[in-house]
């Protein structure tokens, strides 16, 4: 088979290429430290506060985040905008888009959380039980202050996104994460969940200061602090902005529905061990993903100046998400076990099964990424918005009907459904609309290495489940996991996509070392 080879940025100069190739390293090493802090803060606050406990700031965080729809979807439209005027050495117009995006995102947010609040509180007591209500209030206002500069902070991190500077953003996100374990581990101790609370909003803090720091310093026309709104720039961001707005509504119901559920038909303590499934998994998620996301900026900029080396990128970042997918996936699935004795303490069944679920779930979702993130850098929303659409919708009616009939693992099994159909529509749709080939949806050369897979999953599951009463935890898990490595290895050692992978890595490796 013909591969799509690196030559898609040889329109670039060698300095872009490399730092399209670090911008790639440091996404994923984001993913890996940020999964880390999240690891031993989990593990932390379940002896500090315990899972009910944690299962209540669970609930209240996605309460709040309901309140993103004042975002107007213009950290998301920053992203685009700021790389065309880049492309069109237009500074002082990618300054304005920047300053008009924080004032309309400060003021609008600011103004649906100060009537947002009445209404959250007065909701909460439907998902929360009395006796731990007051706990939910308490913590309320605080959450809401460290959402408001989260969503600030968003425009900054979108602004360094589309200079291309994923290096710098992820060296800020990183030593933000650490920053907010090192406060947790001193104030939750002595002021429990507003120990936990207080921490959050000086994390969102740290992160708005440096990340603001950082964009001035690439572009010096930003001034100290932004105070120019721009009514023309405003109207041209504004409905791209809005389409994508429709994206995010969606998605920040998907949380809030699914705990809500999940707090009627399971309680507190299961929200509490679906968070950290969730968390990880959805971490995870981002760890694969992370090279294509930092493509958006690249396909906004070839759109600008070179449209038919779009399809090249996609050809070649979905045929490495499908050879990383399945593998990377299906073990985490059997580590599950492992993972429950290390971070819990023990084998807890409402951890390790959320996460089975939501891995299935998450590895459809995977798949989807290289659509998505073109049409995200083209400005071609539409599919991109059905899919969250449906994404959205099925989950409210499967939540309902399965958590009735099956308690908590019905609803997660409703959002495990709801998000692999959602997302199939946009991949199968670009192939669609491009006149791509379905059958490339399963890419000849990683055929052999994904029926592996399969095969080395099932084995390894039947094992497990014959031998779960005779050994110890850790040696069948560790045997599971040598089974199901056995008999995929030589198919993904073979497999073309590895040769690429260690080329591309090699190659920044290389060039920083001979720096």
């Amino acid at each position: 088979m013909d591969w799509p080879k690196i030559s898609f940025l040889s329109h670039q100069d060698k300095m872009q290429k490399r730092q399209i190739l670090i911008n790639s390293i440091l996404s994923v090493l984001q993913i890996i430290v940020i999964s880390i802090v999240l690891f031993f803060l989990y593990k932390f606050l379940l002896g500090a506060i315990g899972a009910e406990k944690f299962g209540i700031w669970s609930i209240v965080l996605a309460a709040t985040a309901v309140t993103q729809i004042a975002d107007l979807g213009l950290s998301g439209g920053v992203v685009k905008f700021v790389a065309k005027y880049i492309a069109r050495k237009e500074n002082q117009n990618v300054s304005k888009i920047i300053q008009t995006a924080v004032l309309t995102i400060g003021v609008t947010v600011g103004f649906v959380l100060l009537i947002g609040f009445p209404i959250i509180k007065w909701a909460l007591r439907f998902f929360i039980p009395a006796e731990s209500l007051f706990l939910a209030i308490e913590i309320l206002p605080a959450a809401f202050i460290a959402l408001w500069f989260c969503i600030i902070t968003s425009v900054f991190l979108s602004g360094l996104d589309g200079y291309q500077r994923f290096d710098i953003r992820s060296l800020i996100l990183m030593s933000g994460a650490v920053f907010h374990l090192l406060l947790c581990l001193l104030l939750v101790p002595k002021h429990g969940l507003l120990g936990l609370a207080y921490a959050k909003i000086a994390q969102n803090i740290s992160v708005a200061i440096f990340s603001w720091l950082a964009l001035k310093k690439i572009l010096p026309q930003l001034p100290a602090l932004p105070y120019r709104w721009n009514k023309a720039l405003f109207k041209e961001i504004i409905g791209y902005s809005l389409n994508f707005q429709v994206i995010n509504v969606a998605t920040m119901l998907y949380d809030p529905i699914t705990k809500a559920l999940l707090s009627r038909f399971g309680g507190l303590a299961m929200v509490g061990y679906y968070q950290m499934a969730g968390k990880m998994i959805q971490k995870l998620n981002a760890l694969i993903k992370a090279a294509n996301q930092v493509l958006v900026p690249t396909f906004a900029d070839l759109k600008e100046k070179s449209s038919t080396r779009i399809q090249e990128i996609y050809s070649t970042s979905y045929q490495l998400l499908f050879y990383l997918a399945f593998p990377i996936y299906f073990m985490v699935i059997l580590c599950l076990p492992m993972i429950s004795e290390i971070w819990i303490g023990k084998y807890e069944k409402a951890f390790v099964i959320p996460a089975a679920l939501l891995a299935i779930g998450w590895l459809l979702n995977t798949l989807s990424g290289p659509a998505y993130f073109a049409n995200l850098g083209i400005g071609k929303l539409r599919w991109n918005v059905l899919g969250h659409i449906m994404i959205a919708v099925l989950n409210v009616g499967l939540g309902i009907i399965l958590g009735t009939m099956y308690q908590g693992t019905g609803v997660i099994v409703a959002w495990m459904i709801s998000l692999a159909l959602g997302s199939s529509i946009i991949y199968f749709s670009y192939h669609i609309t491009y006149k791509i080939p379905l059958s490339k949806l399963i890419p000849r050369s990683s055929r052999w290495s994904t029926a592996a897979c399969f095969t080395g999953l099932a084995l390894a599951l039947i094992f497990f489940q014959n031998c779960k009463n005779e050994l110890n935890l850790y040696l069948l898990s560790s045997l599971t996991i040598l089974i199901f490595s056995a008999i995929i290895f030589v198919p993904v050692w073979k497999n073309p996509m590895r040769k690429r992978l260690y080329g591309w890595i090699s190659e920044i490796l290389l060039k920083r070392r001979n720096k």
